[in-house]
């Protein structure tokens, strides 16, 4: 699968200048290349493989996004330099902010390949190519169109308990919108609609996807029935359905088969059984070959970052630094970039290649997805809950808990929002993780006060641009 990345040549060409700040025109000759990237089975493949390769973009899956949800919250201390990412963290983000504009376009350029594989690959031509291999390329797209979404509507709309989903989403474009040359601007779509959307895609898609690939790096980097099944959970514990939450995340839990909880933390870009969908990274094809993925922000300058993002004092004192192993074996001392001493995390240790995966789903965020919609919906001390966190527990080299240890099933959630934090911090989890719960997204410092849901600058503006050039996109609160 990494090497799999290098086909994505021909929907650039396809795509070309189709980015959704000019949401779309295309030139006429544009149009002549669709024919040529959905010729027969192997070139609707590399169209396949180019959906992949831009979500691996740096503003897309590769990393920042990532680490914006991060910083904006509480876990990291950010130092960096760039002003677009500081206006974020400080909470005085503009409208014409050149990242936001950047993370918006390469969103939907990567949208626009996947509509393009969805609607070009029932017609092509080629008697090789079978039904079942149709359907799995465009079940891969559609989970690929609808975890982009997933990531769109977090960072640009609030979250689903606000309003139950009807507060405005992200423009919904399911075409793509080759359309003769002629300008397309796509309204915004409500948070409740996005949703329907992403559920559609990833219901449709698990029966036409396999359960594995011929190696580990394409059954962890491509579309499988335990990816959809576990974004599927997520996107369940999000929009607060329990249940759901619950069954898809049993689905992965209980595929022994293919997935299982790692017993310690080496797994990290190890495409192991622990990992159920990560954007694949090598030293030739990465975020942000040359410059800086994942450690670019994560590492100090001794180790081949530049140390932009360190660990925040607020998660530092969240630790057992003593006994915890997520904090003995997974942090590290050094200098800030703006040469502080500071504790940075060990995930990401490729400060000089880049070869990091973006890790998407994993099979603990199952773990705890499942207690906590289990709690939620039962609203008790469950013991099918504490038994969803004691091996994650053990793991980390503490104490197991019991039903004793907690008054009622509040206290009960707040330990596993704990050790949600401490499992998945630095994975981009933590944003929408206090944002869905009604916690601000800070206590002190900037944005403390005006940081809890349906805030304004908890989610980031509509890139300007776009409402210039005519789109029927009204601007989010605040900006």
């Amino acid at each position: 699968m990494k090497n799999l990345h290098k086909y994505f040549l021909l929907m650039t060409i396809l795509l070309g200048a189709a980015s959704c700040d000019e949401l779309l025109e295309v030139e006429p000759e544009q149009s002549l290349t669709t024919s040529a990237s959905f010729a027969d089975e192997n070139t609707s493949f590399a169209s396949l493989m180019g959906v992949y390769s831009l979500a691996q973009d740096f503003d897309v899956l590769g990393s920042i996004t990532a680490v914006i949800s991060e910083y904006q919250a509480d876990n990291v201390r950010f130092v960096g330099s760039f002003p677009t990412l500081q206006d974020i963290n400080n909470f005085v983000t503009n409208a014409d902010n050149g990242s936001v504009r950047t993370i918006w376009q390469d969103h939907y350029r990567a949208i626009l390949a996947a509509n393009a594989v969805i609607a070009n690959v029932p017609g092509v031509q080629d008697p090789g190519f079978t039904d079942a291999e149709r359907a799995q390329f465009i079940g891969e797209a559609k989970f690929m169109r609808a975890l982009l979404y997933h990531n769109l509507v977090n960072l640009f709309a609030q979250p689903y308990n606000v309003s139950n989903g009807g507060t405005p989403g992200v423009p919904l474009v399911l075409e793509p919108n080759i359309l003769n040359g002629e300008t397309v601007f796509p309204a915004r779509s409500s948070v409740a609609e996005v949703y329907t959307q992403m559920e559609k895609d990833l219901t449709d898609a698990l029966a036409a996807l396999p359960e594995k690939y011929s190696s580990a790096d394409q059954t962890r980097g491509r579309a499988t029935k335990g990816a959809v099944n576990g974004l599927l959970s997520r996107l369940m514990l999000y929009k607060g359905d329990n249940a759901k939450a619950v069954q898809y995340a049993d689905a992965v839990i209980n595929n022994k088969a293919q997935f299982a909880l790692a017993g310690d933390f080496t797994f990290y870009d190890g495409n192991t059984a622990e990992d159920i969908f990560s954007i694949q990274m090598t030293a030739t094809d990465n975020s942000r070959t040359g410059a800086g993925g994942w450690s670019g922000y994560y590492l100090p300058a001794a180790r081949g970052g530049r140390g932009d993002a360190a660990i925040g004092a607020d998660l530092l004192a969240a630790y057992d630094q003593d006994n915890d192993k997520r904090f003995t074996t997974l942090t590290f001392s050094g200098t800030d970039a703006s040469g502080v001493a500071a504790v940075f995390t060990n995930k990401f240790k490729d400060g000089a290649t880049n070869t990091d995966n973006s890790p998407i789903l994993r099979v603990t965020e199952m773990y705890l997805n499942k207690a906590e919609a289990l709690v939620k919906s039962s609203n008790t001390v469950s013991q099918e809950a504490i038994d969803m966190i004691n091996p994650l527990l053990s793991r980390a080299g503490l104490s197991t808990i019991g039903t004793s240890d907690f008054a009622d099933a509040n206290a009960l959630l707040e330990r596993i929002l704990l050790e949600r934090r401490k499992e998945l911090a630095f994975e981009g989890h933590r944003r929408m993780d206090l944002l869905r719960n009604g916690k601000p997204l800070r206590t002190s410092g900037a944005g403390a006060g005006s940081s809890s849901a349906g805030d304004p600058k908890v989610i980031l503006p509509i890139p300007q641009r776009e409402i210039d050039l005519g789109a029927a996109l009204p601007q989010n609160a605040g900006y």
